[in-house]
């Protein structure tokens, strides 16, 4: 199997995978495939639970609340994002409601389809771009943050509320719990393996895909095993990458400026931005909490628009230092970067079940919906920016090249 790896560009062939180890990228170091704790049929099992469990988390009530005089209160998965909504952020519930309701359906509804297909020995013409949705989705579906955005939200409101968790709530915890599995135990690139093409479709003209990375002949419009545009590199990289960290970068003061959520407490305002949340947290004795969130929420989006800048420069300079480490500080960037939203999903689920009308009610800010489009927007520039530029100022490194397998402990086994 031929491929091109996705962070440097190496064309190289990958030899039959042994039952564990992994499989690292000749050049860059980075990880083509990992056998060792991967199944597909478990992967599948875990893809089709949690498609089934998300069912009753949308639809059965995940907490209820007892508040002043008595005033009980329950809440669904999309009550926060109505309550958004007719607080007069429609654009902010609609990405919550896609990252945490909609998109996980559509990418384990993709994912089961998929894995279905290979473990019933078929091959329909649908499965790659099937898988390639699926993976793409994988950034943007997020059940497991949303499932720790909860428990950042139940803490801070359990202490001051009698909080119950309903059924609906211990369906979104095993859901987010089987997510988290689902990506532990599936290795993209044995899936490939399974819906690869015969190597005679590659010629010596060779052009990879930016989707599944195999490599087709050059002259090909679309990749015939997942169905993705062939490009050499990502089109207009820079000038988007650039334009998307200029966005996110003009949008940190609006939203740490203004208020991301204000308190009406008996007639009093507590306007609170994300900064004097954090500082309450570690003020009431969550210090653990508030480093998470000041973490997730001010150090990643910083370093995302920062890496982000780091990379282009290094390319329209044509830089060739430091190319492992700048990889490597991509590879830890897009992994880490969909797990900004701890905040914006903790406000979402625990919002409204803090409305008891003249009592005590929370209203979102200007500072809340600025905020989420920081981190949307920097995680657009994370996807759009192709590491391989980086790498194209080093020279191709010898196509061709053979990868190698290594065990856990680093010794080659085939």
């Amino acid at each position: 199997m031929i491929i091109a790896c996705p962070d440097c560009g190496l064309v190289q062939c990958l030899p039959s995978p042994p039952r564990r180890g992994r499989l690292e990228c000749r050049r860059c170091g980075g990880v083509l495939e990992r056998r060792s704790g991967r199944s597909l049929d478990a992967a599948f099992a875990c893809a089709i639970a949690t498609l089934l469990l998300l069912f009753p988390a949308n639809l059965l009530p995940l907490v209820r609340v007892r508040g002043p005089a008595g005033i009980e209160a329950f809440t669904y998965l999309g009550s926060g994002c109505a309550l958004i909504w007719d607080q007069g952020w429609p654009l902010a519930a609609t990405v919550l409601g896609l990252q945490g309701i909609l998109l996980p359906f559509l990418r384990f509804g993709l994912l089961v389809a998929a894995l279905g297909a290979l473990r019933l020995g078929e091959q329909p013409p649908w499965i790659g771009r099937a898988f390639r949705y699926a993976e793409y989705l994988d950034l943007w579906a997020m059940p497991d943050v949303l499932l720790i955005g909860g428990i950042i939200g139940y803490g801070r409101i359990a202490v001051f509320v009698p909080t119950h968790i309903q059924d609906g709530g211990l369906c979104l915890v095993a859901a987010a719990v089987l997510a988290m599995l689902t990506r532990a135990t599936l290795d993209r690139r044995a899936v490939w393996r399974r819906i690869a093409l015969p190597a005679e479709r590659v010629a010596a003209d060779r052009l990879a895909c930016i989707a599944c990375d195999m490599v087709m002949p050059g002259d090909a419009r679309h990749c015939a095993r997942c169905g993705a545009s062939l490009h050499r590199r990502k089109p207009f990289s820079l000038m988007r990458t650039n334009a998307l960290a200029l966005t996110a970068f003009l949008l940190l003061p609006v939203a740490n400026y203004f208020p991301a959520s204000l308190l009406w407490e008996v007639g009093d305002l507590h306007p609170r931005t994300i900064f004097a949340n954090i500082r309450i947290l570690f003020q009431q004795g969550y210090a653990p909490v508030g480093l998470l969130i000041f973490c997730t929420s001010i150090a990643l989006p910083l370093l995302k628009i920062g890496g982000v800048g780091w990379f282009s420069l290094s390319v329209m300079r044509r830089s060739r230092r430091a190319l492992h480490m700048k990889t490597r500080f991509y590879r830890i960037l897009e992994t880490a970067s969909r797990w900004s939203n701890l905040d914006p999903f903790s406000v979402m689920i625990f919002a409204p079940i803090l409305q008891f009308g003249p009592l005590a009610h929370v209203v979102l800010g200007g500072g809340g919906p600025a905020f989420l489009a920081v981190l949307v927007i920097s995680t657009l520039a994370i996807r759009m920016f192709d590491p391989r530029l980086m790498w194209d100022c080093a020279g191709n490194g010898g196509p061709g090249a053979v990868g190698s397998w290594r065990d856990l402990a680093g010794k080659s086994s085939g």
